[in-house]
């Protein structure tokens, strides 16, 4: 019976590496640094990958995700057309209350190396990931009651702060690939910094043109769930 155990546990740890396609599916959360900190405080971001991973334990991967938040400074903003208490008034002459968010879109090619470091199985360890990429963010400025000719859409173009640029990613974490399909998953700390630029470029609120390149950091905690995409290899049954 012990032979027999010490078999089957060593059935369930990958002994070797092997090459494999994947399908990701995360979120994160992050603070803010540099010029992005001027505006929000910290987003959230979901979104999934599409990868593949080398015997040699290298990964490549296309990822994208939608950030948000409620986290907006929204301080002078709509000074011009709000009153005292942040409300606007519609055509009909009645109070909307303005909420504000943030909505944005990163998209990254990233390469990554796995160590096996801390695992039995040859498929986990330590990874440390790379990327460059694609940045985007903007308030969006939401209202359901009434409308707003000050707030159309070509009205808001003024207001929302457009920021699109270049972007580069860190990432160092953990990755595990288990014996069975279910259960594979990373975390770790990311780090980003995008150098975006108004793509509005007058600012209403302001009375100015924005022109100047931004610096936008970001860092925070990421983790996700892998689905590897693989043959289902045939069982083995050993009798004793």
């Amino acid at each position: 019976m012990l032979f027999s155990l010490t078999r089957l546990i060593g059935q369930n740890q990958s002994d070797s590496s092997e090459a494999v396609f994947f399908i990701r599916f995360d979120y994160a959360h992050f603070l803010a640094a540099g010029d992005f900190e001027k505006r929000y405080s910290n987003t959230n971001s979901v979104g999934g990958a599409f990868g593949y991973k080398t015997a040699s334990n290298f990964t490549f991967n296309f990822s994208a995700g939608a950030n948000f938040s409620r986290d907006v400074k929204s301080d002078g903003l709509l000074s011009d057309i709000i009153n005292s208490v942040g409300d606007v008034t519609d055509e009909d002459g009645e109070l909307v209350k303005l909420t504000y968010e943030q909505r944005g879109l990163n998209l990254f090619l990233s390469g990554a190396k796995v160590f096996n470091l801390l695992s039995a199985n040859a498929n986990s360890g330590l990874v440390t990931e790379f990327g460059i990429g694609y940045f985007q963010h903007r308030i969006k400025v939401d209202y359901r009651d009434g409308e707003v000719f000050q707030l159309s859409d070509e009205m808001l173009k003024g207001y929302d702060r457009l920021h699109t640029g270049l972007a580069i990613r860190q990432f160092i974490g953990y990755q595990y690939f288990g014996p069975k399909n279910l259960l594979n998953f990373y975390l770790g700390l990311e780090f980003q910094q995008a150098f975006t630029v108004n793509r509005r470029g007058f600012n209403y609120d302001t009375k100015e043109f924005d022109t100047s390149q931004k610096t936008d950091l970001l860092y925070g905690l990421r983790f996700g769930w892998i689905i590897p995409i693989k043959k289902r290899s045939s069982e083995e049954f050993y009798y004793y």
